[in-house]
């Protein structure tokens, strides 16, 4: 029986895919229990190659790729691959983050033991170009900390399935507008282990950030919202 789907979704990432499936393969879980779900959104660089390396090996039988003919977003990328998950749980790590070899077995264990609780979140250290690791820690009940990366979270499929998954027409902090959403309706818990490693090469983190505050303000809006405190 499947109980996770790891969707690993990838767009130009070849230089961190190995990196990123690795981790998820290294999981020390039962690995008839999850599968690793990789999406790729039409990369125009080698990300192919480096993913259907993993493909070919036998015992990664728990792999399963999709590749994508056209590139329509992380949105889309994460929404075909929940369409094609069979866990009860999913969580999406992108193609240049990682995991820690605990992730999956303390956060199912979370969610099989409080059947009221929607979804679970671990603090994360983001990781820069430079190597150097700056763990953000996430305190309960300030959602905003969460939503400012939108990463670490494991969900319950059949609550992302109720709220029609990803908003596809979003380009950029669609992982911002899932929670929003989400966490209107079904309540969170945060587990105050450092279980993934969000990477980002140190000049795009400024930059980021700015895009994605404009943009979040605009969903804030659209979704009649205020900001979380």
């Amino acid at each position: 029986m499947i109980n996770a789907s790891i969707i690993i979704t990838c767009y130009n990432k070849e230089r961190y895919i190995s990196r990123a499936v690795n981790s998820c393969i290294n999981q020390d879980f039962p690995q008839d229990q999850y599968e690793i779900i990789i999406v790729d959104d039409a990369s125009t660089d080698k990300s192919r190659d480096a993913i259907s390396l993993f493909h070919g090996f036998s015992g990664y039988h728990f792999i399963r790729t999709k590749f994508l003919t056209k590139n329509k977003g992380p949105a889309h990328a994460s929404n075909v691959g929940i369409a094609m998950a069979k866990g009860q749980y999913i969580v999406r790590v992108d193609g240049d983050d990682y995991i820690h070899k605990d992730f999956l077995s303390v956060m199912t264990e979370t969610l099989d033991w409080n059947p009221d609780i929607g979804f679970v979140y671990c603090d994360l250290v983001i990781v820069t170009g430079s190597g150097a690791p700056n763990q953000r820690k996430f305190q309960r009940n300030t959602l905003e900390r969460l939503l400012n990366h939108g990463a670490g979270v494991l969900f319950r499929k059949k609550h992302l399935k109720a709220l029609n998954g990803y908003d596809e027409s979003l380009r950029n902090c669609e992982d911002y507008d899932l929670l929003l959403r989400y966490e209107k309706k079904y309540s969170g818990y945060h587990l105050r282990l450092p279980y993934y490693r969000y990477f980002k090469e140190g000049s795009a983190l400024s930059t980021e950030h700015a895009e994605r505050k404009h943009i979040k303000k605009e969903i804030r809006t659209r979704r009649g919202q205020k900001r979380q405190k």
